[in-house]
């Protein structure tokens, strides 16, 4: 616990014992359990973090004056309640059974008084469990939609994510696209280098595909060596330079297991989503698209829109002599 510039204290919830004293604000707290056993009851309601703390802050607001309460969290993100910051603050760090939970802060013009920094403490007993129990309860939401492999999003995620992004698209009339991607000759490499060997180049990939794609697009492994980037606001032509992009920055990249460089390349295959099409028919053009890219030779980007033209972008035939 601190003000001004002092360092947060941790606060160890299996060995604390919290108490309120001092002055009116103990004593109310000590002649009646009604606030300590609603918050109680009330965290336990919800396992969303957000609404944990709204609750938190409003019963605490009860009693205590403050502009601003912070809560963040490594595995749980950051809540801010106001953008209002003032001089001084009381810090918490929050661990259970050596499990760390984060860290809170209080923020206000005037200095916390010793008998308001012990009611404060006094409540934070009703928020561990509660929170506790939201960040694992986000925690197994996040593996359950995760790639444990490569940690990218996996085919649930996905199908969520694809529903969210269609709607998004109709509802405010903006260009969708994804682009479906392939390892050429995944199997060689497997069947050359090894399995293990295999698992880091799809790691890899993931790595270096993370790094060229915008920060809003969205990578998926939806197969054994198949992934799916999901563009949202991009349009065909979008689509097509974002792939073309990405097949060239793993062409360039060196993949490398137990110090042996394994060449990698991949396909790609575009395709912009129609308002007035099933999400199904989008995916099936996309991967049309990229299967016509691996049947002319692979290392190619296609695009589903213009495939009939035979849009195709890749290295020329001095390219690959070279």
């Amino acid at each position: 616990m601190t003000t001004n510039k002092r360092t947060a204290d941790t606060i160890d919830f299996t060995k604390a014992r919290l108490v309120s004293t001092y002055n009116e604000l103990g004593r109310q707290l000590s002649e009646s359990d009604d606030l300590v056993s609603r918050l109680t009851r009330r965290l336990q309601t919800t396992l969303e973090i957000k609404l944990i703390i709204n609750i938190f802050v409003e019963e605490v607001g009860k009693l205590i004056n403050f502009d601003q309460f912070e809560y963040s969290c490594e595995s749980a993100g950051s809540y801010l309640t106001s953008e209002k910051r003032s001089a001084h603050s009381c810090n918490y760090r929050l661990n259970l059974e050596s499990e760390n939970l984060g860290e809170v802060i209080f923020t206000r013009s005037k200095k916390f008084k010793e008998e308001e920094l012990a009611v404060i403490e006094r409540l934070m007993g009703t928020l561990i469990f509660p929170l506790r129990n939201a960040v694992m309860y986000r925690q197994a939401l996040d593996a359950a939609l995760q790639d444990a492999l490569t940690g990218c999003g996996n085919k649930r995620s996905l199908d969520i994510t694809l529903h969210r992004e269609a709607e998004l698209s109709k509802r405010h009339d903006c260009p969708l696209s994804i682009v479906t991607i392939d390892i050429d000759h995944f199997k060689n490499i497997n069947d050359k280098y090894g399995h293990a060997a295999g698992d880091d180049v799809l790691q890899q990939l993931v790595g270096c595909l993370s790094s060229i794609a915008r920060k809003s697009d969205l990578c998926f492994r939806v197969g054994g060596e198949e992934f799916i980037v999901v563009l949202n606001k991009t349009n065909e032509a979008g689509a097509r330079i974002i792939a073309e992009r990405l097949r060239i920055a793993v062409n360039k990249t060196r993949f490398v297991h137990a110090d042996k460089i394994i060449p990698t390349t991949i396909s790609l295959g575009t395709a912009t989503f129609k308002h007035n099409e099933k999400l199904l028919s989008l995916l099936e053009r996309s991967d049309k698209a990229l299967y016509e890219a691996k049947n002319s030779g692979r290392n190619k980007v296609i695009s589903a829109e213009g495939a009939k033209k035979k849009i195709i972008y890749g290295p020329s035939k001095s390219q690959k002599k070279a």
